[in-house]
Order: C-alpha cells, then structure tokens, then sequence
C-alpha cells in the first residue's frame, strides 16, 4: 500500500495524490479494502493529509455547487510520514513541573522561558454528570431514563456515535417526553411519517458532515404546524392494536346478541373446572354395570329379531304362491 503511494509522489512537494479508486484497480483490491488500510495508516500516523477529497458541489465556498470555480473534482493529497519515538517521561532532564514550550513560538515565548503547569487542576466541569448505566430501570419521565434511551440509540446507530449520549439526549428530549422510545428514533431518522424512506444524496451515512444538522431535521418532519411530536412508531402500533382489539369486542358482543335471540335468551356456558376437578381420575366402575348388556338393550334387540323373523316368512309365502 505505501509502496504504491510512493509510486504516485510528487518528490519536488513531496506530496502524492493517486484516488483510492486508482489504488484499488493497480492491486487489484476491493475500495472499502483500500480505504480501510488508509484509514490504518492515517491512526498510526504514517500518512498525513494535506487536502481532504473534494467535489464541487461540497467544496466550501461554491454555495453548494450553485458556482463553477472551475477545479472540477479534487482528489485528495497525502503525505507519507515516519511516526517520531514518543519520549520517556522519566528521563533525566524532564521537569514534570514545567511544559515546554512548541516547536515553532514566538521570539517572546522563548524569552519568557517555560510555563509552569498546575499543580491541583481544576474540577472536571462533567464529573457530576449522571451516568448512563447507573440505574438498569430508571424511572419513566426522568433525566435517567432519557439518557439510558440515548445511550441505547448511540449504541445502536453507527452514525450517531460521533455524538455523546448526553448530546442526543438534549436533540430528543421533546420526543422522548412524548413517550417515544429509542426504536421510534432510530425509525423516525430513517422514514418519513408517511411510511417512505428518506433518500440519501451520499453513499453511506459516513459522509455525513454535521451530524447533529442532519437529525434535527430529520426529527424536524416527525413535528406537527405546532411543534408537538407525532406519534412515534411504537404508539401507532399500540394504537392499531386497541382500535382492532375493540372491534373484536363489538364484533364479539353482535354474535352473543344474535346467539341469544336465536335460542331466545343467552347462551350459558358450563362452569370451567378448576385445575383439581380437570387433573382428578375417573370414578370406577362397578362390576355390575360393566358385565353384560342391559335390560333396555335385550328388549330392543328381542323386537328386531322378532320383525325380522315376520318379513323372512312373508317372502317364503310369497315365494311359494309364484311356485
């Protein structure tokens, strides 16, 4: 990677310029494979940017591509480093006491010599912020529970993790006062209130350059003309559920009404049994009524044989009287 970097340097500005794009066809890489190594080599410091990648329409000063300043798209300059050794902060002719003075200061900087550091620094001004995992169930309508729903959306949206948990919590204090839950955020930035998808004017989320721009006015169109939230997703799903739970009950009361004028009162439905009555075994059954049919049941059976003897001599007559 670095050698094919220095294949593209200009050595007179020792500066190279080849596109990520340009890198990727000359190894024969995938472009997220070339931007993640350098993206490698930017956090460890052996390759500097002098000019971040531009297009017209986002360069600063075109007035959103509204002017032609005629440098079309600028691909972006680097500049190969070799990190420095970080110094020992126990050497011998360190002075922890004293901060020395910046490579590239003013003749009257060096003259006054260096500035002593603090001895006791002052308190942090968020050491009494509440900690978004001091309470696991904190209660509905607080400080805390608006901030463990912020923390839940900057742990689950990769965009929003550029800003701290307390910075969404102060964009979605109206929402989540309005009892909307960190899934209705995470839905509201992605749909419009119409059920549509929002359309992105870049490849990915990443390019996003003022984040917190980006979610105000994307909540923005989840405000009615008065400024109060609308429903998030979650409430509308409750609501459907009750409208269809209550016309299950009419629905439900019509067919017992009907039921009852057909049988001409209402229905009365057996008495459930409980769990000892339904888990209880069966009474025995005694000998007598087990052995043998009964007397109803000898009778009628005596009256059938009896019928059919009758019609089993009617068809011999008659069998004879044709003989």
């Amino acid at each position: 990677m670095t050698a094919k970097l220095a294949d593209w340097a200009d050595w007179t500005t020792m500066t190279t310029r080849p596109t990520e794009q340009r890198i990727a066809d000359d190894l024969d890489l995938a472009l997220s494979t070339v931007k993640r190594w350098v993206r490698w080599l930017r956090e460890r410091g052996f390759l500097g940017v002098v000019e971040e990648g531009t297009t017209n329409r986002y360069r600063r000063g075109n007035r959103c591509g509204l002017d032609d300043d005629g440098l079309g798209n600028r691909a972006a300059v680097w500049v190969l480093c070799v990190p420095a050794p970080e110094l020992e902060e126990t050497g011998p002719h360190t002075d922890k006491t004293t901060t020395e003075p910046p490579s590239c200061t003013s003749r009257r900087g060096v003259q006054e010599g260096p500035t002593h550091a603090r001895e006791e620094r002052s308190p942090s001004r968020r050491r009494n912020r509440t900690s978004t995992t001091q309470e696991p169930t904190a209660t509905p309508g607080t400080r805390k529970h608006a901030l463990q729903i912020a923390q839940q959306i900057h742990d689950e949206s990769t965009t929003l993790r550029r800003l701290s948990p307390w910075y969404i919590r102060h964009l979605t204090r109206a929402f989540v006062a309005a009892g909307w839950k960190a899934d209705d955020v995470l839905h509201a930035l992605d749909h419009q209130p119409d059920g549509s998808a929002w359309s992105y004017t870049w490849t990915s989320r990443d390019e996003i350059r003022n984040v917190p721009g980006w979610m105000r006015y994307r909540l923005d169109a989840w405000l009615d003309e008065h400024g109060r939230p609308l429903p998030g997703k979650s409430q509308r799903l409750e609501a459907a559920a009750a409208r269809l739970r209550a016309e299950q009950d009419v629905w439900r009361a019509g067919r017992e009404a009907a039921n009852a004028q057909r049988v001409g009162g209402p229905l009365q439905l057996a008495a459930r049994p409980s769990r000892a009555e339904a888990l209880a075994p069966l009474p025995p059954v005694t000998h007598a009524e087990a052995c043998g049919p009964t007397a109803a049941y000898r009778a009628a059976r005596a009256a059938l044989d009896a019928r059919r003897l009758v019609q089993e001599a009617a068809r011999l007559r008659w069998l004879e009287s044709k003989s």
